[in-house]
């Protein structure tokens, strides 16, 4: 008899943060899979399970499961290695799949201040199915520490293509501002807004759009859309609404990493403002060049980022290359899909995966 099959979902979700759960959802989407079994992430999570999962495990002993790491910023470092063993184990899944995730640039000390890496516990990590990373720096990483990969793409990218829905047809156009990032913005709030207000004041038929994506970022929302007259839109659980949002705007400035690739998988002209090297990451992975503004950035660069990104030349790069890691993005859910319907095993699963990546580099 066939062995059911179960992806069981690894990534944060559920915390009012728009970039996780949009991961989260576009996964389900993609997979047309509503990902009810996530592994815990923390030792309070694991406690409340525990009591749950033998009486589960006995039911689905027939089951061959997966782990899937949903993205983000996670490879390379110490607790992810950690959250991807107990997993495995905890599920006696046959495979951890890798498909977009990112990692921390070596220099990236604001990132590495926040997690310690450990990419040795990454190199033991058992069948693991790498079939891309977010963006080139990731990928130098991986081939510095662990494994040669291709660049994939956010799998974020899919959410369009997979929740399909007519854009909407503002009234007016509309510029969105994103500022925010955990703890607070890492830019000037007045630099941010006096670049917008001179956009507007030669296109002064626009509205503006303040974006909350996380609960921290209240504060400087509230500043933001005072600064600017602007509405105030706050992700408040539902992606969809969220991403219709952005949808709507003809001009979207993002701090926040999801925002930047929520603009650009909706095909908006999009000004990443870089805080960290996640934030160059995704954004090489689409222009093939880093951000121009990081913290410290002035209000004039702001500006010139603001014309040069909403140039008919720019938009046409962006989305000839968003389309190309959507098409390399399928594909692995494609072969997923394929697992899930019993048409390919785990181990050949894995297999599939080294088409893309090459051999184990042995550091």
């Amino acid at each position: 008899m066939p062995k059911r099959r179960q992806v069981i979902y690894l990534g944060w979700h559920g915390f009012n943060n728009f970039g996780d759960d949009l991961l989260h959802e576009t996964w389900k989407s993609a997979l047309g899979n509503p990902l009810e079994v996530a592994a815990p992430l923390t030792r309070r999570a694991h406690m409340v399970t525990a009591s749950q999962f033998l009486l589960h495990s006995l039911r689905r002993i027939d089951t061959e499961r997966i782990v899937l790491l949903g993205g983000g910023t996670t490879i390379g470092f110490q607790n992810w290695a950690k959250h991807t063993r107990l997993a495995l184990a905890y599920y006696s899944a046959q495979a951890l799949v890798v498909a977009g995730a990112g990692a921390a640039a070596s220099h990236d000390t604001f990132a590495l201040n926040l997690q310690s890496s450990d990419w040795r516990a990454w190199r033991n990590l058992p069948h693991v199915a790498l079939f891309g990373v977010r963006g080139p720096l990731t990928q130098k990483e991986c081939a510095h520490h662990w494994r040669t990969t291709s660049v994939i793409g956010d799998p974020a990218l899919l959410y369009p293509l997979c929740v399909r829905r007519q854009r909407p047809q503002p009234a007016r156009p509309v510029v969105g501002v994103c500022l925010g990032a955990s703890p607070t913005s890492r830019f000037d709030i007045g630099a941010v807004a006096d670049a917008v207000s001179a956009h507007l004041a030669h296109h002064p038929d626009h509205a503006v759009r303040v974006l909350q994506l996380s609960r921290e970022d209240s504060d400087v929302a509230r500043e933001l859309a005072s600064r600017l007259d602007g509405t105030l839109v706050a992700f408040e659980g539902d992606v969809q609404t969220i991403m219709e949002s952005i949808a709507e705007c003809s001009l979207l400035l993002s701090e926040r990493l999801h925002g930047a690739v929520a603009g650009v998988a909706c095909g908006v002209a999009t000004v990443p403002l870089a805080y960290a090297s996640k934030c160059d990451d995704f954004w090489m992975s689409i222009t093939g060049e880093a951000p121009v503004l990081h913290v410290g950035a002035t209000s004039g660069q702001i500006l010139e980022e603001i014309q040069r990104a909403t140039r008919p030349e720019r938009a046409a790069v962006v989305a000839q290359r968003v389309h190309a890691l959507q098409q390399d993005l399928l594909h692995a859910v494609d072969l997923l899909r394929q697992w899930q319907e019993g048409h390919i095993s785990s181990q050949e699963l894995i297999a599939l995966s080294r088409h893309a990546t090459p051999a184990v580099l042995q550091s």
